[in-house]
């Protein structure tokens, strides 16, 4: 997908739908799953239907009356799909999109367009997707709670922010990706990178898990693209610690290198 048409959409729903709060301490999302439910009902090429779904599975939704939409929307052009690779990426995606909601009506929708097609791709996607049905669930809570929002926040600065907090690396690896990847790097966000990766630097960068460098490694990258100096010190520190090189001071030495030379963030 143009990653810059997903960051539209959920541009576009953060002025007008995201950041409307529910009482309950959630995110009101009831315009964007409206948005999102009247685009599915409307005849878009699939190209289009791509990049929606994309958008869709970045944005921390959990509802049936979209998972709905989108089962039937998949459901309705299942049977003309084939290993062309648009229309392979379109049933990959929406499937995706689907189990992003990650709801037992999605799982049931998914299991049921599993046997309705012999496109592998996306036989095997539906298999991963639904593997990771409850993992999903999990994450779309967390993306939720408006905890960490302040009026006038970007949320997808505090949903993402919830993520980092969390006890989950993989909910944190979940969030450096998506920061990487539509270059989100409000401070809030580098802060509590930088928290964490100074109690990492104080354990001198020692841990038993592959997990923990990978996380580690990725926070460098995160503050090299922010091109501030005041991380220098801490990413020095990396560098000065027991950490692996190749996983990690590595990945310092280069963020200082961006920091100092204004690279552009290409990774």
């Amino acid at each position: 997908m143009n990653r810059f048409k997903c960051f539209f959409f959920l541009s576009v729903f953060t002025l007008y739908g995201g950041e409307s709060l529910a009482l309950d301490g959630v995110f009101d999302r009831t315009a964007e799953i409206s948005h999102y439910v009247e685009q599915l009902n409307t005849d878009l090429t699939r190209e289009q239907y791509i990049d929606l779904s994309k958008s869709i599975y970045v944005s921390g939704i959990s509802d049936d009356t979209l998972a709905r939409a989108i089962g039937d929307r998949l459901i309705k052009d299942i049977r003309d799909l084939n290993d062309y690779r648009t229309a392979s990426q379109y049933g990959e995606w929406m499937i995706k999109a689907l189990g992003s909601m990650g709801t037992d009506a999605a799982g049931e929708y998914i299991t049921r367009i599993c046997k309705m097609t012999a496109v592998m791709a996306i036989v095997g996607q539906c298999k991963e997707t639904l593997h990771r049905l409850d993992w999903q669930r999990r994450k779309d809570q967390i993306m939720a709670s408006r905890e960490n929002y302040n009026e006038g926040d970007d949320m997808r600065v505090a949903q993402l922010l919830n993520l980092l907090k969390s006890n989950d690396l993989t909910f944190k690896q979940d969030a450096t990706y998506r920061m990487t990847w539509d270059k989100i790097l409000d401070d809030r966000l580098m802060q509590e990178i930088a928290k964490q990766l100074q109690l990492f630097v104080d354990r001198d960068g020692i841990s038993t898990s592959k997990q923990v460098y990978g996380l580690m490694a990725h926070y460098c990258k995160l503050l090299g693209y922010s091109h501030d100096k005041k991380y220098e010190p801490l990413l020095i520190a990396v560098i000065k610690s027991s950490a692996p090189e190749l996983l990690i001071r590595s990945k310092a030495k280069k963020a200082i290198k961006r920091i100092a030379d204004k690279e552009p963030n290409d990774e």
